[in-house]
């Protein structure tokens, strides 16, 4: 299946917002038979009043063609923290039912990843196959710790050890995980706003004209 290079496509949806936007808000205007030169190349421009349309339709394709490959083909980061989030346990009571979603960015900071099995090897290598999805920032970092608990029958007897692995995602974690996901939607925010400010801009001449 094809697959676009992500950083590429958004490498592209940004230049093409920003040319955009650099065009609304400085008022930019080509006057009849304009001439453009690009790398030392001289292009005469005919039609001036057609480029605005060919930027509108250049950002609102580059804007839909991120989202479609960088969060419906692919998971974005903040999918990729969700699905981790809800896979863990905290103690917090309005979330131990999981009628309630402990939140991304903000809540409780110490979670369990509730295996609770005999076999420590097999909980070793769920904390190796742990994904690390939130960033680290100001030296702060997420850490995960066993955690081991003797359990009894109804006897009194012991059955052995049980082991968890506790997971620890600092605030300060959290909070660089929204900036990194304000920076992933750029491409879709950044195209919105210049649309925006381009068709605001045209209602306005029509207004005053």
């Amino acid at each position: 299946m094809y697959e676009p290079d992500i950083e590429k496509l958004r490498r592209f949806s940004l230049v093409v917002a920003l040319v955009l936007l650099t065009y609304s808000v400085a008022g930019i205007s080509l006057s009849p038979e304009a001439a453009i030169s690009v790398i030392g190349l001289i292009f005469k421009v005919s039609r001036p009043g057609l480029l605005p349309i060919g930027l509108v339709l250049a950002s609102v394709y580059a804007m839909m063609r991120f989202y479609y490959y960088g969060f419906m083909l692919r998971k974005s980061p903040y999918r990729s923290r969700r699905n981790v989030i809800d896979t863990l346990r905290c103690h917090n009571r309005q979330y131990i039912t999981g009628r309630k979603k402990a939140p991304i960015y903000f809540g409780p900071t110490e979670f369990r990843a509730s295996l609770w099995v005999p076999n420590r090897t097999k909980v070793e290598e769920h904390i190796r196959n742990f994904p690390e999805v939130f960033p680290k920032f100001a030296l702060a970092r997420p850490s995960m710790k066993i955690e081991m608990q003797e359990v009894f029958d109804e006897d009194g007897e012991s059955n052995g050890m049980r082991y968890d692995v506790k997971v620890v995602i600092p605030i300060r974690c959290r909070m660089a995980a929204i900036v990194q996901d304000i920076d992933y939607a750029s491409p879709i925010w950044l195209n919105f706003i210049s649309l925006a400010i381009f068709f605001f801009n045209i209602g306005l001449k029509g207004i005053y004209a």
